[in-house]
């Protein structure tokens, strides 16, 4: 019997090693200190206006005695946008260092609504435990657990995941498939390489950028949901330069306005 137990102890402890083993990256991208700012535009219909601002910041903190890095993403709208689609949204992420999700949250306003979403992960054996909740205008939408034997991204992990790929050995058309959190909810996620675009930022300067769409194929993959294109720098830093994504009413666009705190120079085109 004690043998078994030791035999079982040891499957546990391998098995746990095994999942976070596969789930780690190498991340030489980014590291704590990054500040991306960039200006918000919104789109409806043939109504085209600067809307606002956001950013990304990574930081570092620690999450249960562990030193990890925190991801910000932040976004508010202003002026005429306000009165089309008001939005102020947080979404906020803790990943460890080589980028194992561990905990992730929405808070936003968005005409008139009020979302708060939160999920957190737990790895044991060869099982990842995701723990997901929503409550919309104070009143609760989910609550779920949800089990996954692969490595599991949410809304904004997956664009610091989507940094870190080897695009030098991916040609045009080609696309990484990862599982990603949509709601409650894991759906297929596709990062598709859509080729290098040269891209304005709004620092005044081009920069040559590798375009990737990202699609979720949820309701048992049946449908396709293009969640955001991102055009990251074509160099080691693979800093996004522009965000598009659809709202339930129109669409935003982040374009860069400034950076800091980056690992490698930048390049631009001119």
């Amino acid at each position: 019997m004690k043998n078994i137990r030791y035999i079982l102890l040891i499957c546990l402890v391998f098995g746990c090693a095994w999942l976070n083993a596969q789930c780690k990256v190498e991340n030489k991208y980014f590291a704590a200190g990054e500040e991306l700012s960039y200006d918000m535009y919104f789109k409806y219909g043939l109504i085209n206006t600067k809307a606002g601002k956001s950013s990304m910041t990574v930081s570092g903190t620690k999450y249960e005695g562990k030193e990890v890095l925190k991801m910000h993403l932040i976004g508010n709208t202003k002026g005429m946008a306000n009165k089309l689609f008001s939005l102020s949204d947080t979404l906020s992420c803790v990943m460890t260092k080589e980028l194992v999700p561990l905990a992730y949250q929405k808070n936003a306003h968005e005409s008139g609504d009020h979302t708060i979403e939160k999920a957190t992960y737990s790895y044991a054996g060869s099982k990842i435990t995701i723990k997901t909740n929503r409550i919309r205008n104070d009143q609760p939408r989910f609550d779920e657990e949800l089990i996954s034997e692969s490595c599991i991204y949410d809304m904004l992990s997956v664009v610091y995941y989507a940094r870190t790929l080897d695009y030098s050995t991916m040609m045009k058309g080609d696309k990484v498939s990862i599982s990603c959190l949509s709601g409650k909810k894991i759906a297929r996620m596709d990062i598709e390489d859509h080729g290098i675009e040269t891209i304005t930022a709004n620092d005044n300067k081009k920069y040559d950028c590798i375009k990737l769409v990202l699609v979720i194929n949820a309701d048992a993959f049946e449908d396709k949901k293009e969640a955001m294109t991102v055009y990251i720098t074509n160099d080691y830093n693979r800093i996004p330069i522009r965000i598009d994504s659809k709202l339930k009413v129109g669409s935003t666009r982040a374009i860069l306005k400034s950076y800091k705190g980056n690992l490698y120079p930048v390049k631009s085109v001119n």
